[in-house]
């Protein structure tokens, strides 16, 4: 920032307060993260399956027990379902009525083929004989599975439960065989009577052993739900791994488990425990968040200084710290479902990779604190996280996520085979569904884009996608410019195109900067003739107005470009370089000309003033610089070397002496690059070469 004494003491407030500022916004984000995520006491070793034990010999604290793993417990509920007992009720109801419908089918069989007395009660009989064999024999119904070979069932009968095999009993299409064959050496019958017979028993004949589904899962549900956790006990003193021993899966397992008993409830079951974790917590994460913002100084001054930009990068944070809590309330399982590459995303999206990579790698830090297995956790996420970085450093096209998700998809999958190869020393025990998790994690990366949107619209921001949208000179506001002020669309983007150049050399936003050069004077389409690189004609028509009117008008450009802006929802960081270009610099061509004709009138300056405000950032103090001196040059009759540097120098030295740039953080130094840039530019626009000398000696043939 260019200031002098008299601003100094307000300089050393407003950066006193900026630090006070930036302190509490640290201590209150940190206050959120330990309110949100569990705290627990951290165990102080880390450690990986196939590797050797770095530490010294460890033996347990305290009594506890071994915990199984998923996948044993799973083996183990998978195992019972496999052998899950089937449950069946045997039902006398539907025995007595078989027997109601035997008699009334027979009866109606009898009396309507006129059979005589002694031949009916052999056909009734022999009916009622086949149907108490089959109902003593039972009658299964169709359950569960397609086997059916002897396999052990339960079937309840007036609540007493009994083991049977299946194959004791008769199916549906057994009961119909057994039928038939039975009818035909029961009595002495005709083979119409055979048939009738044989027909009514097969329809009045139905399951009396009926499978019991909600038995049956119960007493499964209450088996999987008994299934021990634990399968062993370490006594306390015992020892568990001694220094330089391999880390085999069973010591793993112990390990693992002496790490979640320690960080578990019962190490945080006293209050004074749970106070010091939380103390130890609050500490680091505000080390953490004071680094990451003491690197954003050191780096990018812009966005230190901007209260904004600190806070969007704070809520990403927050933002990803929330989700993942979230995830882990319900099952640490998911926890790489969480789309934590957003974070290198969406900060990348408004700041450079510098900033967006440090910013990944503390907020991957602070939520390591609370996930299991840290140490691979981090692996995962700084590998995937620098992977998207990278595949979105020149991000020109919104399409280009779907490019950065399948990276993110193949670094986590990557990374998991190579895990999974040191942990299990091969590929047998891989787990479908993490790839399924990653999958999901990579397309919510497509997320990306609205959540973009979102931010730009809360924080008042535009992400880089945003600004090379706005860059491209075939939007329609510019283009209506093109075609109603031509000379105003050209020396915008002669604009554009040198400060571009100049962010690039001093540093700041390049295509900020270019965005808001093109669209600076877009006020002027309200009145183009009134200015003079739109007058092709010969006409001036300030000729027909004073002096105060003139500059009433060449003002106006300003306020009717923030009105033209606002209608055509220009974001207000672009509408920012058209309030400033002119700071609240005077319209000197029409003051001057007015103190020279009335040099014995009070003239009030405000009339022949600009709004302002005056530039903010050193993008903006540019785009002054470049606009004024560029609008310049185009009068110049003579563009030599000299003359082209006493313009730069002259007009920004007015400038700084009218203290434009005081509420810009741009330095002297920065300056004066400028100016150097600045000549060439100007230079090699209007082709200046220096002049050849002439041969004296050359005679004329």
């Amino acid at each position: 920032m260019i200031f002098d004494k008299k601003n100094f003491s307000d300089h050393t407030k407003q950066q006193i307060f900026l630090l006070a500022n930036r302190i509490l916004q640290v201590l209150i984000a940190a206050a959120i993260i330990v309110m949100i995520t569990p705290a627990k006491s951290s165990f102080k070793y880390e450690f990986q399956q196939g590797h050797y034990w770095k530490h010294e010999t460890l033996t347990s604290p305290f009594d506890f027990a071994i915990q199984k793993t998923e996948r044993e417990i799973s083996e183990e509920k998978n195992e019972i379902i496999a052998n899950k007992k089937l449950y069946f009720d045997y039902n006398n109801s539907i025995n007595t009525k078989m027997e109601d419908n035997l008699q009334n089918a027979l009866s109606s069989y009898i009396q309507r083929n006129n059979i005589a007395t002694k031949n009916a009660q052999q056909l009734q009989y022999a009916a009622e004989k086949i149907l108490q064999n089959i109902i003593q024999h039972g009658i299964i119904s169709d359950y569960p599975g397609t086997k059916r070979d002897d396999n052990s069932i339960i079937i309840i009968n007036n609540n007493q439960a009994q083991e049977h095999e299946t194959g004791e009993f008769y199916t549906t299409k057994q009961t119909e065989q057994i039928i038939k064959e039975n009818i035909a050496s029961a009595a002495k019958l005709s083979s119409s009577e055979t048939d009738a017979i044989a027909d009514i028993l097969v329809k009045i004949t139905v399951p009396n052993i009926i499978y019991n589904n909600a038995k049956t899962e119960d007493i499964l549900a209450s088996q999987t739900d008994d299934i021990s956790m634990t399968k062993g006990l370490i006594s306390k003193n015992q020892e568990i791994i001694s220094k330089g021993e391999l880390i085999t899966a069973e010591k793993y397992q112990i390990l693992s488990s002496l790490k979640n008993e320690y960080e578990g409830v019962n190490n945080q079951s006293e209050r004074y425990s749970k106070i010091l974790s939380w103390v130890g917590q609050y500490l680091l994460i505000i080390i953490a968040l004071g680094a990451m913002v003491l690197f954003i100084y050191n780096t990018d001054k812009d966005i230190f200084l901007n209260n904004k930009k600190i806070i969007l990068i704070f809520f990403i944070i927050l933002m990803m710290v929330g989700m993942t809590v979230g995830v882990l309330h319900i099952d640490a399982k998911y926890l790489y479902v969480v789309p934590l590459c957003l974070t290198p995303i969406l900060v990348r999206t408004f700041f450079d990779t510098k900033v967006s990579l440090y910013v990944f790698l503390v907020s991957i830090i602070i939520i390591g604190f609370s996930v299991p297995n840290s140490f691979e956790f981090v692996f995962y996420q700084l590998i995937a996280g620098m992977m998207a970085i990278l595949s979105v450093e020149h991000l020109e096209k919104r399409v280009e996520f779907f490019k950065t998700a399948a990276i993110v998809f193949c670094t986590y999958s990557a990374i998991y085979l190579a895990m999974t190869l040191i942990q299990d020393n091969n590929l047998k025990q891989l787990d479908i569904y993490r790839f399924i998790y990653f999958a999901v994690n990579a397309a919510m990366v497509l997320f990306a884009f609205p959540i973009v949107f979102v931010l730009e619209k809360i924080f008042s921001m535009v992400s880089e996608m945003s600004l090379m949208e706005y860059s491209n000179t075939d939007s329609k506001l510019l283009r209506e410019l093109s075609v109603k002020a031509p000379g105003t669309f050209q020396h915008c983007i002669q604009v554009a195109n040198i400060a571009e150049d100049l962010i690039h050399e001093i540093g700041g936003n390049a295509l900020l900067v270019r965005a808001g050069s093109l669209y600076h004077d877009i006020g002027k389409l309200s009145s183009p003739i009134y200015f003079i690189e739109n007058q092709n004609t010969g006409i001036n028509p300030h000729n027909e107005l004073s002096n105060e009117e003139s500059a009433q008008v060449i003002i106006s450009h300003v306020t009717n470009g923030i009105k033209l802006a606002h209608r055509y929802k220009i974001p207000e960081p672009i509408v920012d370089f058209i309030r400033t270009h002119h700071g609240t610099s005077k319209t000197k061509y029409f003051y001057n000309k007015e103190c020279n004709e009335h040099p014995d009138t009070h003239i009030d300056t405000a009339l022949y003033t600009y709004p302002g405000p005056k530039p903010f950032s050193r993008e903006t103090a540019v785009l002054m610089m470049v606009d004024s001196v560029e609008a310049a040059s185009r009068s110049m009759k003579e563009h030599s070397e000299q003359s082209v540097s006493n313009l730069v120098d002259g007009i920004i030295d007015a400038q700084i002496q009218d203290n434009q740039f005081s509420n810009a953080n741009i330095t002297f130094a920065d300056v004066e690059r400028i100016k150097i840039i600045l000549k060439k530019k100007l230079q090699s626009i209007y082709h200046v070469r220096i002049e050849y000398p002439v041969n004296q000696t050359a005679k004329t043939l």
